[in-house]
């Protein structure tokens, strides 16, 4: 699966899906993504209320999370190598891990959906069963068996990274 590189980046940095979007500018489009993926099918949801954030050289972000961002420079900054280092849409992440790959960091807002937004949307206290948008994709992430496969440590943080 690895097309970009030889080996892979020694620093994948990405984001839980729901993340990787702009949400057409809009702010309150932003909290669906603690909606149950019940309210509306995920092809409706991921083309037309979040799609992607575009990309570059095969899945390198264009945009992505401040912190995410902050990271990154963070890393530059005491001494990481460029070439070292990649952003990346988690959708293309296959592409930038391989055997050279040490770390993949992942940025979640609330990667259990159990944050505030999403409680109030689902589970015992919410209007609608089913598991949010954004701890669906999480999960999906941090559970695809390839992110595994050289025996990167999986690093995860942000704002529900508690």
């Amino acid at each position: 699966m690895l097309t970009v590189g030889a080996g892979g980046f020694k620093i994948v940095l990405t984001a839980e899906r729901c993340l990787m979007s702009d949400y057409h500018g809009s702010l309150f489009l932003g909290f669906c993504a603690c909606a149950p993926k019940t309210m509306w099918h995920p092809f409706f949801y991921f083309r037309f209320i979040c799609p992607s954030a575009p990309t570059y050289d095969g899945g390198k972000a264009k945009l992505a999370p401040y912190g995410t961002r902050k990271i990154e420079a963070a890393l530059l900054a005491y001494g990481f190598l460029r070439e070292d280092i990649v952003v990346v849409h988690p959708d293309k992440i296959r592409k930038f891990i391989g055997p050279e790959t040490k770390v993949i960091g992942i940025t979640s807002n609330d990667p259990l959906g159990r944050g505030p937004a999403s409680t109030t949307f689902t589970g015992e206290t919410g209007f609608f069963d089913g598991e949010p948008y954004d701890a669906w994709k999480f999960r999906e992430l941090v559970t695809d068996p390839y992110l595994k496969r050289w025996g990167a440590k999986i690093v995860v943080g942000g704002p529900g990274a508690w």
